[in-house]
């Protein structure tokens, strides 16, 4: 009779890894390696902008895979300046690194992916002397 228990024990165990295992594997499978974490940036996005110096304003901003970097996007018309900026792209948070733009100056920053349809940015911007901190929040059109 102990040694039915037992028995039983040991095919009740190990059922339960193999099936824990087979359900892990599902979830692996299910992820696709081929997916690109720029994909849920790219598109037309209207962008609502605060400037300490420039005040609010409204315009569209084109988000592109940057075609030099697998990590990073392109913001054209960023911040309603007809210039492009590049951002890396980390899972849901962006980094537009110290990079000039167009003749205008510079700017850097860092934004947050909130949702599927929604970017909130905060960034500098430095012309000559004079430094200019924005807040957008981008929505996807």
């Amino acid at each position: 009779m102990l040694v039915k228990k037992i028995l039983y024990l040991n095919v009740l165990i190990f059922s339960f890894t193999l099936f824990s295992c087979a359900e892990a594997s599902k979830d692996e499978d299910s992820l696709n390696p081929n997916t690109d974490q720029r994909d849920k940036y790219v598109g037309y996005w209207t962008a609502n902008e605060n400037s300490a110096i420039a005040g609010t304003n409204s315009h569209t901003v084109n988000i592109i895979k940057s075609t030099n970097n697998s990590n990073e996007i392109l913001l054209n018309n960023f911040s309603g300046l007809s210039v492009s900026t590049r951002a890396s792209v980390n899972n849901n948070f962006l980094t537009i690194p110290f990079q000039q733009i167009g003749q205008i100056g510079f700017t850097k920053g860092s934004g947050t992916l909130t949702s599927a349809s929604s970017i909130s940015l905060s960034y500098t911007t430095t012309t000559g002397t004079s430094r200019d901190s924005s807040t957008a929040i981008y929505t996807k059109q």
